[in-house]
């Protein structure tokens, strides 16, 4: 005997349902994988970055000049490690190399971290740290309840972006030719980490939706994509931090 029409719509229903429920389990292990290798860069680069702070005033102290030699080093080398990831993305999927590499970027950026905090102090470095919790938290939240894809702007939040890289760039000049103490130079200092600040969040909100998927969301990162996902989340965090030090922070 055939089954009839609304026996195999049930049997349809049933598959897409139970399709529909491992896909959302799977989808559930990713974020849970993303966000604890998150937590392990954060807790890593709090310790690093302490570390440095409790000790490395007498360091600088001795040595003038370690402080921006330690943070361009640590720039490099995360500029390093992230062009490897571009040119050979399959090493960002393929265990433990990926690990590894994402190790060494958690220092490299620690470091770079914790030598830039020695130039603040130490109230103002925990007071912008704990606004940084909050926004992050405030920020995740909001990704993951809102019904606006974020994920379809990702041409314009990337040429903002690059707008911003140039802005650094004119600063950076500007420093070199020896107007870092100019009151313009300070004002234009302010209004980069304003809209550094601004960036950052949509980057969060942006790589949240990444990560969390569904149908709200017009692009997400792949199952094997959970180092690349945890990395960009972390870098719009200490990019929101360091963006808010200099805007809240108190220098020594």
């Amino acid at each position: 005997m055939a089954p009839s029409a609304e026996h195999t719509r049930l049997i349809d229903d049933d598959s897409n349902d139970l399709s529909g429920i491992r896909d959302t389990a799977v989808r559930h292990g990713f974020i849970r994988k993303v966000y604890g290798i998150l937590g392990a860069q954060l807790v890593l680069t709090t310790l690093i970055a302490g570390l440095i702070v409790r000790g490395g005033s007498e360091m600088i102290h001795k040595n003038p000049g370690l402080s921006s030699t330690m943070i361009v080093s640590s720039c490099f080398v995360s500029l390093a490690i992230m062009m490897v990831f571009l040119c050979c993305p399959e090493t960002m999927r393929s265990s433990p190399t990926n690990y590894i590499l994402l190790v060494l970027f958690t220092v490299a950026e620690s470091v770079m971290v914790g030598f830039i905090c020695l130039s603040y102090t130490m109230q103002s470095v925990l007071f912008t740290l704990g606004v940084t919790a909050f926004i992050v938290i405030a920020l995740s939240l909001f990704a993951c309840q809102t019904k606006y894809d974020f994920t379809g702007f990702a041409p314009y939040i990337f040429a903002f972006a690059m707008v911003m890289m140039c802005f650094s760039l004119v600063l950076m000049i500007l420093s070199m030719c020896g107007l870092s103490n100019s009151p313009a130079f300070k004002m234009m200092n302010i209004v980069y980490a304003c809209l550094g600040t601004l960036v950052s969040s949509f980057y969060i909100i942006f790589d949240t939706q990444m990560i969390v998927g569904g149908k709200h969301s017009k692009y997400s990162f792949s199952l094997d994509d959970y180092c690349m996902a945890a990395i960009n989340i972390y870098l719009d965090i200490i990019q929101l931090f360091l963006f808010l030090l200099q805007l809240l922070g108190d220098r020594k």
